[in-house]
This record gives C-alpha cells, sequence and structure tokens, in this order.
C-alpha cells in the first residue's frame, strides 16, 4: 500500500517560512521559479506534441489531463512565489525582483503606468510638479541621493558605518 503525500497548504507554506533568513527566502523563490518554468516548458513540448504526433482521442485527453495538472502546480508555486514576497516586505523590507523577465515585466508595467499619469491632465488645483511614485518632478528641488557626503556631516554621521 502506497501513501501519497500532498503538498504543503499555503497557510502552513506561509507559517514556515517566518522562520528563515532573506537569503533562504531568495533561494526558496529561485527554487520555485526554476520549477515553474520546467513546467511551462513541459507544457509547450506536449501541446506540440499533441498538435503534431497524437493520434488517438484517449492519448490527447490523458496528455490534456497532465497540461491541466502541471497548470495547477504551477499557480500553487506562484502563490508560493507571492507569500514569499508578502513575507519579505511584511518584515520591513523591500522585494528584490531577482528575475530578470518578471522584473522586466514590473518595469513594463511601472513605466506604463507613469506614462498613464504623465499623459493625464492635471487636476484643478494640483501642482504641475506632483510628484510620481514619490519622485519630485519639480526642476527647482535639490535632488539628493541618500547617505551623500553632504547629508551624512550635516546628520553628524561622519564617516562611520556601512552605505548602501
Amino acid at each position: 500500500m502506497s501513501v501519497e503525500t500532498l503538498p504543503i497548504t499555503p497557510v502552513a507554506f506561509a507559517e514556515a517560512i517566518k522562520e528563515l533568513s532573506l537569503p533562504v527566502l531568495y533561494a526558496k523563490v529561485a527554487e520555485l521559479r526554476n520549477s515553474v518554468a520546467h513546467l511551462q516548458r513541459s507544457n509547450q513540448e506536449l501541446r506540440l506534441f499533441i498538435t503534431e504526433s497524437c493520434e488517438s482521442d484517449a492519448e490527447k485527453q490523458e496528455l490534456e489531463g497532465y497540461i491541466a495538472e502541471n497548470e495547477g502546480v504551477k499557480g500553487s508555486m506562484n502563490e508560493r512565489i507571492r507569500l514569499c514576497k508578502a513575507e519579505v516586505e511584511g518584515r520591513g523590507n523591500a522585494w528584490i525582483e531577482l528575475d530578470p523577465e518578471a522584473n522586466e515585466a514590473t518595469t513594463t508595467r511601472r513605466e506604463e503606468n507613469q506614462e498613464r499619469e504623465q499623459d493625464r491632465p492635471a487636476a484643478p488645483g494640483s501642482t504641475a510638479g506632483a510628484a510620481v511614485n514619490g519622485a519630485s518632478s519639480t526642476a527647482n528641488e535639490p535632488t539628493e541621493e541618500s547617505g551623500t557626503e553632504e547629508s551624512r556631516s550635516r546628520d553628524g554621521d561622519g564617516d562611520e558605518g556601512v552605505y548602501l
């Protein structure tokens, strides 16, 4: 008699990752994304096989069942990635997107949102130098990076500490 193991539930996963360090959380996300990529490739190959080589309807249905199962697993893995992101952000840290494709998609969405904001006419009573995503577009305001020499000397921080 074989015992089939069930995958960890999202609630149990969220509880389990609370004790993990940030590097381990990011490693888990990389592992999950690698698994998702393998499932995507597998599904592409299965679809190609179905369209090019599959002859019987029973065989097609069986392979389509595998594709559906893979899609469900991908959904679970993506949910775990979202839980890892929520855990990192819940600790007060910024989420750093390590996947170039996911980062590219996020950047593209951010750029599209900024373009829409810029194309939108200013509301009555608003200033022309309104902030977009927390960054002011007013030309007269000096810009200052956090941790610059000027800000450290003004704040009395001197050369002590590490500035990232």
